[in-house]
């Protein structure tokens, strides 16, 4: 990777806007990338320090890892996370949104007093909760599907992501939760994410599917799975710093019940073809509600691989579960299941205030 002149630039500013101190810098150097920032930049102040470390991890071919690293250690650092869409290392956002200005008068459509940093920091946070889920099944067959985090140790999927694993057509050692993964787009995959596996009474809860337009409140094709250690607590990807920023988890909407309406945004952080994060992003996204409540229709792109992905407002509250598109209605949309009438389910099944607790569910 290099860097033109500008992104020194930018990079530069950025690094300083997250670590305001030499000593702040120092330990993410050390924690991050097990190197001693005293033998690479010494300096008379922390701008000419941040060049030098960015001059020496350019020439020693590691300024990437510098960029994942730095993004790890703050997630909803704005300037980092900007920076770091030029080289896929942040979720991609649709190029229509990739810009300040563009972004603002997308946003401004909906809600003219979003503010733009606080809406990148958000994501910033949420991406470091979503994970890809990677399955073998016996046969070899390599499966993958979307999950995030909503309690310290509890991922949420679809329950057809995992399915082959509850019908012993995969065993549980054979999923891996792999979060933080990080890949240029030249391919080169610069974090190879962090995995976590399942806990050995790994379903705390199931919900099954059906293909038709009225799911009852019982088939809303969602999975609680267990997890081995809790990632929700534990800082982002392989930090040492016992200060260092903590993963934390998305939280259940507390209303009892979201309004879809009609031509509203609707966001979905993904695995799309079990790449990295990517965001898909509608203006007018939301087609309707079925009678019942318990599929919501949008025109928000997905791919395989993205059954599982959380779906958020505008405002990045949680709405949705994101399940499939469905040919039988139209073959451009897509639908996922309510998160009231997921949490509705959860409740009757003594679930939902423990979830909502915050705490770690053995």
């Amino acid at each position: 990777m290099k860097l033109t002149g500008p992104q020194y630039k930018q990079l530069q500013d950025a690094l300083i806007a997250a670590f305001p101190s030499q000593q702040k810098l120092a330990q993410f150097v050390q924690f991050r990338l097990e190197k001693n920032l005293n033998a690479i930049a010494m300096g008379d102040d922390l701008q000419e320090i941040v060049f030098k470390l960015i001059q020496t991890a350019q020439a020693e071919g590691w300024v990437d890892n510098l960029i994942a690293g730095a993004r790890e250690s703050t997630p909803g650092n704005p300037a980092l996370f900007v920076f770091a869409q030029e080289f896929n290392l942040a979720t991609s956002m649709p190029s229509q949104l990739s810009g300040r200005g563009a972004l603002e008068k997308i946003i401004k459509k909906t809600n003219s007093f979003l503010n733009v940093n606080s809406w990148r920091e958000k994501l910033g946070q949420i991406e470091a909760q979503v994970c890809r889920i990677e399955i073998i099944k016996k046969n070899n067959h390599k499966e993958f599907g979307t999950g995030f985090l909503v309690a310290p140790n509890v991922v949420i999927t679809n329950y057809h992501v995992i399915e082959a694993v509850d019908l012993g057509q995969a065993v549980p050692d054979h999923v891996i939760l792999r979060f933080d993964y990080k890949q240029l787009a030249d391919g080169k995959v610069v974090n190879k994410g962090k995995e976590y596996h399942l806990e050995d009474n790994w379903l705390i809860d199931k919900s099954p599917y059906v293909e038709n337009q009225l799911p009852t409140p019982d088939e809303l094709d969602y999975a609680l799975l267990r997890v081995d250690g809790v990632p929700g607590e534990e800082p982002i990807g392989n930090n040492p710093d016992p200060e260092a920023a903590k993963r934390e988890w998305i939280k259940l909407p507390t209303e009892p019940y979201y309004q879809f309406f009609p031509d509203t945004p609707l966001l979905i952080v993904q695995h799309p073809n079990a790449q990295p994060l990517k965001l898909a992003f509608d203006t007018e996204a939301i087609i309707d509600i079925n009678e019942n409540g318990t599929i919501v229709r949008y025109k928000t792109n997905t791919e395989p691989g993205s059954s599982g992905s959380p779906c958020f407002d505008i405002n990045w509250n949680l709405v949705a579960l994101h399940h499939s598109g469905d040919p039988d209605w139209n073959p451009t949309y897509n639908a996922g299941s309510p998160f009231s009438a997921i949490c509705s389910r959860l409740e009757k099944q003594g679930l939902l205030a423990d979830l909502r607790r915050g705490e770690a569910m053995w």
